[in-house]
């Protein structure tokens, strides 16, 4: 009876191994093809191993031979993947955008924030704690010319992230997002919204300033203050895309953030700038309007400094644009057409209150309460 037991015990399994000193749970398995393989987990004592097999066994059987593999994915090889399948040049059909990245520079960017920080660290082993530290750590450290990093770059930083390891989930490489277990982390309402408009005086001044070597901001300017549209959106607008006869500008769904065709409407001013820009060009219809494709930042900045207008940068335009068109009447459903703003939310943001709109606010609630009030106003009861 010993002797059956003894070689009982001989022959059951065994569910860990010593290699090079350390102790290793081993777990094996067939692949859909049917070859062989082992599996080890690091544990610290061989009780441990039955259950750490256990463990690898219903992921096996849950999820297959990719996420058992991938414990030992690094956050750099993760990330290499994606920008390989993801980071690329936007590809359209039918003037609609099926694949990859309009911009590719500012994610490129965050991508290599995150590699340098996250690089070697196995993506199972990131943990809240983690990106928390890092959100900490980026927000400490000064930007490239030493100033204040801001809340909203970090974010940016965070949503890239977050990306970033729901595309391992969705291949099953991650279990779970250490994500869900941060709640709050992504905060908008952290983030300082721009408020900037520019005043009647101040637009003259850079209007003047529009002249020599500068003759070429003055349309671009216009063009911003007039129509609300974004930069990236003048400086793609061809000349097919000018319907002079109509006074309107089409801005085709290959130009737009959101993707969705709009029509904005021409200004008598903006009219007499194309005109004139049309008149000085080769009248090609697929040309360029402003003959500009990237950046016009250090000409709009030196102007700016020469005429005397601080804090105000070029997409400021649209926030400007926006609140004159509502102060001069257009409803808000109307100018929100114009804009290509699809959220009311994201639109208030561009929507700024000057005090003569507050006072012609108070000045109709005076109205309506002298008018229905039971209980006389405090200047009527003086009188």
């Amino acid at each position: 009876m010993e002797i059956e037991q003894t070689k009982k015990k001989r022959g059951s399994p065994r569910y860990w191994k010593e290699i090079n000193g350390n102790l290793y749970a081993r777990f094996q398995y067939k692949t859909d093809t049917g070859k062989s393989k082992e599996k080890y987990k690091r544990i610290t004592d061989k009780r441990l191993a039955k259950r750490a097999v256990d463990e690898m066994r219903r992921e096996f059987e849950e999820h297959g031979e990719d996420t058992l593999t991938s414990d030992k994915l690094t956050f750099a090889e993760l990330s290499a993947v994606y920008a390989e399948q993801k980071i690329i040049p936007a590809a359209y059909s039918n003037g609609v955008k099926v694949s990859g990245r309009r911009s590719l520079i500012p994610v490129r960017s965050a991508l290599k924030t995150l590699t340098q920080y996250f690089g070697t660290k196995p993506i199972r082993t990131i943990k809240s704690a983690d990106i928390e530290r890092f959100k900490q750590t980026r927000l400490k450290t000064p930007t490239t010319y030493g100033g204040q990093r801001k809340i909203a770059s970090v974010n940016r930083e965070l949503e890239l992230l977050r990306t970033i390891l729901n595309y391992a989930v969705q291949n099953e490489w991650l279990l779970r997002n250490p994500f869900t277990l941060t709640k709050g982390i992504i905060s908008k309402a952290a983030e300082v919204e721009r408020d900037r408009i520019l005043s009647a005086e101040e637009e003259s001044r850079l209007l003047e300033g529009c002249s020599g070597r500068r003759k070429h901001l003055r349309p671009l300017l216009v063009c911003a203050l007039d129509t609300a549209m974004r930069r990236g959106e003048i400086f793609r607008m061809r000349w097919a895309d000018v319907r002079l006869d109509t006074n309107e500008i089409f801005i085709p769904q290959t130009n737009t953030k959101t993707e969705e065709a709009r029509t904005v409407g021409i200004t008598r001013r903006l009219r007499d700038e194309l005109e004139n820009l049309w008149d000085c060009s080769p009248r090609n219809l697929e040309g360029l309007v402003f003959g500009v494709t990237n950046t016009i930042k250090t000409a709009f900045k030196s102007l700016c400094e020469d005429a005397g207008v601080g804090g105000f940068r070029f997409h400021d335009c649209r926030h400007t644009a926006t609140t004159r068109m509502i102060m001069a009447g257009s409803s808000h459903t109307e100018v929100m057409k114009i804009t290509g703003h699809s959220q009311l939310k994201t639109f208030l943001r561009y929507l700024n209150i000057k005090a003569e709109t507050t006072n012609k606010v108070a000045s109709a609630l005076d109205t309506y309460l002298s008018e229905t009030s039971a209980v006389p106003l405090v200047s009527d009861r003086l009188n």
